[in-house]
């Protein structure tokens, strides 16, 4: 019994032994695998930041130094420029980033713009819009008509001329040129007398009458433009008025009364001008009565060249336009 027993408590060690040796062998496996766990996680992290920035596209660099695609103002994104280069695939997932496109406001689109204004050139200040404005020569010709002509030469300039009968017969050259010239000429009377022209309806037509032969004897124009002696008021009654209506004729006054009858020097040009700037009659033609006299020839320059610096255009009156007549 002796013998059994002991081999029995032999065996109970030698199974505890190996217990104890299974379990230390446990323990030594588990902390070699945790080791090994470890290390291979502490190895992998270098390799993240290092292969992360290679793959990541290089679309959100900024357009240029100062303007990035995250300050663009909202709603300027040109849907018709996409990305130009595709991220190339990889093994790892990614972010496509959004397309960039440039912007409207940035400084290459105003270079653009820059060049095509230094392309076309500076802007020239626009003239000023062209108006039409009559002068109007009474009394002549004179002995300075052809000098009056040549002046208004060199404006490009047309007049009309209201002549009397006696001072045609003197001046004949002065008229041809005149119409040769495309000027306007027109019938003041023969005696500038209101006491003899205003007589009576007769008297109104007989000389208007006169003067006109007179004028399509030398010129072969045969015009309808009058202008009574001192204007149509007070003088020229209704009457008056009916009869050189029914005859054909197309009476003229005017709305600006240069003076230089009274004047006599540069001062009309400064009524002419004054007058002019208050004329509210928009819908009529500005007519200028001025003289044939030296005096109106030596500063008529100054107004043409104010009428002109206004953007005037010096007509003609014709037989197509509506007269203007004082009340």
């Amino acid at each position: 019994m002796s013998d059994t027993k002991k081999m029995g408590k032999g065996n109970i060690v030698k199974i505890i032994a190996l217990f104890g040796f299974i379990v230390l062998l446990l323990f030594y496996s588990f902390f070699l695998l945790k080791s090994k766990f470890f290390l291979e996680a502490d190895a992998s992290e270098p390799i993240v930041e290092v292969v992360a920035p290679v793959e990541t596209p290089e679309k959100n660099e900024p357009i240029d130094d100062d303007l990035k695609v995250d300050d663009q103002p909202k709603g300027t994104i040109d849907e018709e420029k996409p990305t130009e280069e595709e991220p190339a695939p990889t093994t790892e997932t990614t972010v496509e980033p959004a397309p960039v496109t440039m912007n409207p406001a940035t400084p290459e689109v105003d270079d653009e713009q820059e060049a095509d204004e230094e392309q076309d050139g500076p802007k020239e200040t626009p003239a000023p819009p062209s108006r039409a404005v009559y002068l109007t020569f009474d009394d002549g010709p004179h002995k300075v008509s052809k000098d009056i002509l040549a002046l208004l030469d060199q404006y490009d300039a047309l007049a009309t001329f209201f002549m009397l009968d006696n001072n045609i017969k003197h001046y004949p050259d002065a008229v041809k040129e005149m119409v040769s010239k495309g000027h306007s000429v027109g019938l003041h009377g023969v005696t500038h007398d209101k006491n003899k022209f205003y007589q009576s309806s007769n008297s109104v037509l007989g000389e208007m009458d006169q003067t006109q032969q007179t004028i399509l004897e030398l010129t072969g124009i045969e015009t309808d433009l009058i202008r009574t002696p001192f204007g149509s008021s007070p003088y020229m009654t209704d009457a008056y008025k009916n009869a050189v209506d029914t005859a054909g004729y197309k009476m003229w006054d005017w709305n600006i009364d240069s003076r230089d009858w009274q004047f006599r020097d540069s001062r009309y040009v400064d009524s002419v001008i004054d007058q002019l700037n208050k004329l509210n009659r928009v819908n009529e033609p500005i007519v200028i009565l001025l003289h044939e006299r030296p005096e109106t020839l030596e500063h008529l320059p100054k107004l043409l060249d104010y009428l002109k610096g206004q953007g005037y255009e010096f007509k003609a009156l014709d037989s197509t336009m509506h007269p203007i007549q004082l009340f």
